[in-house]
C-alpha cells in the first residue's frame, strides 16, 4: 500500500512525505505506483520549473519527503494542493492501495 502523509505543523502545511508500493501489480506493470509517482514528481519538478522554487526533497527509494518553503508562494501552494487533489483522486478510485493521512509534527 502507498501511504501518502500530508506533514502539517499547527494549522500549515509544511510538507509531504510517500511511503511504499501500491501492490496492485508487479513493478513494472503497477499503474497506481505510476500514478501516484508521476503525480509527486511532477509537483516537484514545476515548483521548481514554474514557481523557481526548490523543495527540499530526500528521495530514499521506498520513502520521498518533501518539505515545504517556511512562506510558499502562492504558486507552489497551489502545484502542492493540485498534487493533493490529484492523489486524492487515485485513492478513491484504489482505496485498497493508496492511503492518504494528515500527520502533526
Amino acid at each position: 500500500m502507498i501511504r501518502f502523509e500530508i506533514l502539517q505543523q499547527r494549522e500549515s502545511v509544511v510538507g509531504f512525505r510517500v511511503k511504499g508500493h501500491s501492490g496492485y501489480a508487479d513493478a513494472g506493470s503497477d499503474i497506481v505506483c505510476a500514478a501516484v509517482s508521476v503525480l509527486v514528481y511532477n509537483a516537484i519538478n514545476s515548483c521548481e520549473r514554474f514557481a523557481g522554487v526548490m523543495l527540499d526533497v530526500l528521495d530514499e527509494g521506498e520513502t520521498l519527503t518533501c518539505r515545504l518553503p517556511k512562506q510558499p508562494t502562492e504558486a507552489v501552494r497551489l502545484l502542492v494542493n493540485s498534487l493533493f487533489y490529484g492523489v486524492e483522486q487515485v485513492a478513491e478510485q484504489y482505496p485498497e492501495f493508496v492511503r492518504i493521512q494528515t500527520l502533526p509534527i
